[in-house]
């Protein structure tokens, strides 16, 4: 009979290093460049030759070029927002496995403020996206009746994609 053996593993803990900014974060799908790993790529990847990737990119990038002013700046809060609220979930993430780091606890609380801020830019300018934005447009206008998503229009409707 053979024995088998329980595998051991060993992780190394994460220290705290400069995080990108978070465009960046959110394209290369971490805050942390010690954690940006990129994968290899294909034969069929060779270069010169067009990804499906790269055809959509040009494809949504021509389409931009026709929107009105304000679906263009609907949209740039928007992605802010987008990578904003990535940059906090991945400090976040770091916290729970690192509740002492001083650094990384200033990182997320300077990125928490961006994030309102972003928030809250949006509501006053559009709409609300969440129930706390709409706090911000109470406190601007007490006499405001944007109690609710009825002003913006429905995610299906094309406004943000």
């Amino acid at each position: 009979m053979r024995q088998e053996h329980l595998a051991m593993m060993s992780v190394p803990k994460q220290k705290w290093k400069p995080i990108t900014g978070p465009a960046q974060a959110l394209r290369q799908g971490t805050v942390f460049e010690d954690l940006n790993l990129p994968f290899f790529v294909t034969a069929d990847q060779s270069e010169g030759q067009n990804s499906p990737l790269d055809d959509q990119l040009r494809d949504s990038i021509m389409a931009n070029l026709e929107k009105s002013g304000q679906q263009k700046q609907r949209e740039g809060l928007m992605r802010k927002i987008q990578e904003i609220s990535f940059t906090v979930d991945d400090l976040r993430l770091y916290m729970d496995t690192h509740p002492q780091d001083q650094e990384g606890l200033r990182a997320l609380k300077g990125a928490l403020k961006k994030r309102q801020e972003l928030l809250r830019d949006f509501a006053l300018a559009f709409y609300p996206l969440t129930m706390d934005c709409m706090t911000s447009i109470m406190e601007q206008n007490p006499e405001s009746t944007c109690y609710g998503w009825s002003k913006g229009p429905m995610p299906w409707e094309g406004a943000c994609v």
